[in-house]
């Protein structure tokens, strides 16, 4: 319970802690203290009275207790008016014997006569001992109090340089850059603290500055050699009349293939934004135009494992995003189908604003199913794990609503949700 409260309250937890068991040890011990001096002194003068009765000429019998009003002796016959708390007390001091609302201290000794028993009357010391234990137990009380204030009080003395320096990283933004904490009036452990988090924003600046250096650099080294093969490709298809079907469709891997590949670099592009707004492109993509050319694309593949592949597209969606965004995600989720099937069936689905792929393939056990969207973890044996991290990641940043269920053995089922954005489109 302790640990998962704040660091303000474990500090006044602390301090209540402290006084409150300091005080109660200090009330504790004062009481003991002032209980067995008590008994002592009690004890002590009602055994020596008693001791000079019994040893005087005439024994109990010379005294007269009604010169004493708060004495009483009981001796002889007088033992039948014995309360009935003292009836059984054992030889000895008994100290603050209660009898109804009285309280007495009592002594009891044999004697030759038979058993021979004296007590006082105490009651008014017992009451001053129980308003003295209401005294102490107010004033622990009262300490308490002031202990909670001022643990309270201490606590924002101690935590405020903490507190301005939380306040100062929760201020900075995921795009700002040389951004630093340590000025300021933290003391001498905060400051240590804000040093060490200022080396490590300066080295999560240099990290982001090379990834950033390096995404765009590989996009324009890429964009220039696909940019020349593509219109390599383009010669090549204005002179494919003269030549063979088969030199056609070569072509036409090859130009989308390059479309591909600008495809995924627009990909990495968005994707090492740090903005982490959705992006709406001014193209928009028809989204069973697209299943309809990535099943084209995988025809190979799906012969080559013995797939029959089963569309159902009962509308076509407008989607606010390029299509070559689009294509990474259905075509990732269409390879990684294929590849878990053999000798089986794959079901693609779009009805409504959900899109669905199924197949009939070795499935995912149920201890898996939470990390197949991790990046880097795999089910196959040499797999990367990079293709449904990036589905998730383009999703989360499009506001798609992504979600897998497999059963081992039986299959595995995706379903993409594309909410409001999708727009059916228009039929003339």
């Amino acid at each position: 319970m302790i640990k998962q409260l704040s660091l303000r309250a474990r500090v006044m937890w602390a301090i209540v802690m402290l006084v409150t068991v300091i005080s109660t040890l200090f009330v504790g011990v004062i009481w003991e203290i002032k209980v067995r001096l008590e008994a002592v002194a009690f004890g002590h003068m009602v055994s020596d009275q008693l001791t000079l009765i019994m040893d005087s000429p005439g024994g109990p019998a010379q005294f007269d207790d009604s010169l004493l009003s708060d004495w009483q002796l009981y001796y002889g016959d007088g033992l039948t008016l014995l309360p009935e708390q003292f009836a059984f007390l054992p030889e000895g001091s008994h100290h603050s014997v209660r009898v109804d609302e009285r309280y007495f201290q009592v002594e009891v000794r044999s004697a030759e006569t038979g058993l021979v028993v004296l007590s006082q009357d105490i009651t008014e010391w017992e009451q001053q001992e129980h308003w003295l234990l209401q005294l102490l137990a107010a004033g622990t009380f009262l300490v308490l109090i002031v202990a909670i204030f001022a643990g309270y009080r201490a606590s924002l003395a101690v935590l405020s340089p903490l507190q301005a320096l939380t306040e100062k990283v929760t201020a900075i933004r995921p795009d700002q850059r040389g951004v630093r904490v340590a000025s300021g009036p933290y003391g001498s452990e905060v400051s240590r603290i804000a040093q060490a988090f200022d080396l490590y924003l300066e080295r999560l600046d240099q990290f982001v500055e090379r990834e950033k250096y390096f995404a765009v650099a590989a996009s324009h080294e890429l964009r220039t050699p696909l940019s020349v093969v593509m219109g390599a490709v383009e010669v090549l298809e204005s002179q494919a009349a003269t030549q063979s079907r088969s030199f056609e469709r070569a072509l036409q891997r090859i130009s989308r293939a390059c479309y591909d590949m600008l495809g995924f670099i627009e990909v990495s592009l968005l994707l090492s934004r740090e903005d982490a707004r959705p992006v709406q492109s001014a193209q928009q993509t028809q989204l069973g135009h697209v299943i309809s050319r990535l099943v084209e694309d995988h025809d190979a593949q799906l012969k080559a494992r013995n797939i029959e592949l089963q569309q159902q597209i009962n509308n076509d969606l407008l989607l606010d995003q390029s299509e070559s965004i689009v294509q990474v995600v259905l075509s990732n989720l269409l390879r990684n189908a294929i590849e878990h099937t053999n000798n089986g069936l794959i079901f693609v689905r779009l009805q409504g604003n959900c899109l669905s792929i199924e197949d009939t393939g070795e499935g995912i056990a149920a201890d898996q199913l939470d990390r197949v969207f991790e990046r880097s973890y795999s089910t196959k044996q040499h797999g990367t794990g990079m293709g449904l991290d990036l589905v998730r990641r383009l999703c989360e940043r499009f506001n798609w609503k992504i979600s897998l269920s497999s059963i081992l053995g039986q299959g595995t089922r995706v379903e993409i949700d594309f909410g409001a954005r999708p727009r059916e489109l228009a039929r003339t």
